[in-house]
Order: C-alpha cells, then structure tokens, then sequence
C-alpha cells in the first residue's frame, strides 16, 4: 500500500479500508476521508485525495501548501496532495492533524446506492 507512513500516523483513528477503482480508499465511520493512489490509471494524480465538499476548498487551500484539484478524473469536490511536491510529507502531517482533530472540512457521506 502506498504512503504507509501516513497510515501509521494516524493511529490510534480506526479506519476502514475499501479497494476502489485502483485505488486505497479510507473511511472514519460512514465518511469517506481519503484514498492513497500511485495508480497507473491516474498517473497525474498520484498522492493523497481529500474528500471535502466544494465549500471548504479555500479553506483547505491556505492550510496546505500544495493542495490542488484532481486532473484525472472530473470529481470536483476531492482534492489532492500531490506526491511530487516538495510539500508532501508536512502536508500530509497537517492532514493528519485535520483528521485527528475531528474538522469538519474533510470527508463526504457516500450517497446510498439503490438497489
């Protein structure tokens, strides 16, 4: 799994994990909070995604030095922490700190799917 230092941060947090689409999904309860991808199938993206909603991304944008949008695929809510910036790691450990905190900037409630 990709990034498993970030998973070791976040304990003692219970997660969930969900392989979706190529990619490490995690959740805390019934959100959806990030997924870890160096998928081939995303290879513009390869990082850690933030699930947020579109009205907190200014916010998230003056916490993380290099948070951008997705470019491969057209999910506008999630944002990404790219692992080629030279800001991966402390962005990923202001992350954590999001997620241990509780903030209700990241995470989604997937939509129930009909059956």
């Amino acid at each position: 799994m990709p990034y498993d230092f970030f998973i070791e941060w976040l304990y003692p947090i219970s997660l969930r994990h969900k392989k979706m689409f190529g990619v490490d999904a995690f959740y805390i309860d019934e959100r959806i909070v990030f997924v870890l991808s160096q998928s081939n199938k995303y290879p513009l993206d390869h990082g850690i995604w933030i699930a947020t909603k579109k009205e907190h991304h200014q916010k998230l944008q003056h916490q993380f030095k290099s948070i951008r949008p997705l470019l491969s695929i057209g999910i506008k809510t999630w944002l990404i922490l790219p692992e080629d910036h030279d800001h991966f790691e402390e962005d990923a450990n202001t992350l954590v700190s999001l997620l241990k905190s509780g903030s209700p900037l990241i995470g989604n409630i997937p939509k129930k799917r009909k059956p």
